[in-house]
């Protein structure tokens, strides 16, 4: 009995070594990291202009839905950036809840959140935050002017305003 059993494991380990592996696609060709411009003054809390992002590393990744984005889905851009020449990692997230296409969005519409990359330092656009924010026709590039509130303190602090760009 356990010789017959031994012969079967024999030969279903020689089947399974003739099975020739499954073909894989190749994935798509990925956008170099680096290379989203920007073009972001900040005033207030932070003061100084944003002009790029810095590369992927460990939980700091850089997204966007881009032209990917469905109406009534969310549409979500995250990048990471260094303002001037201060060496600080910041993070901006946009947010657009219930997408309706390119377009102009407002303080209802959107969430704006900048932050450290420690997440010590927090600013969010409030119910009273005038935020003022267009999607290109590409969904990947756009304008923003807006009010954001000190998460810690409730108060008014930070003013981000300018253009944005990524790759979806």
């Amino acid at each position: 009995m356990l010789r017959a059993a031994g012969i079967v494991a024999l030969i279903v380990l020689t089947a399974c070594g003739q099975n020739k592996p499954a073909v894989v696609a190749s994935p798509s060709p990925v956008i170099a990291q680096g290379n989203w411009t920007q073009s972001l003054t900040f005033t207030g809390a932070i003061t100084g202009q944003m002009t790029g992002i810095v590369a992927d590393s460990g939980d700091q990744v850089n997204a966007c839905t881009g032209s990917k984005t469905r109406n009534g889905e969310t549409w979500a851009d995250t990048f990471f950036g260094i303002i001037d020449a201060s060496g600080q990692v910041w993070e901006v997230g946009l947010l657009v809840n219930n997408f309706r296409g390119p377009g102009a969005y407002h303080s209802t519409d959107m969430s704006v959140v900048v932050r450290s990359t420690d997440k010590t330092r927090v600013w969010l656009n409030q119910a009273r935050d005038k935020v003022n924010f267009t999607l290109s026709q590409n969904q990947q590039s756009g304008t923003l002017d807006a009010a954001l509130t000190d998460a810690a303190t409730g108060k008014p602090a930070l003013k981000l305003a300018g253009q944005w760009n990524c790759k979806g």
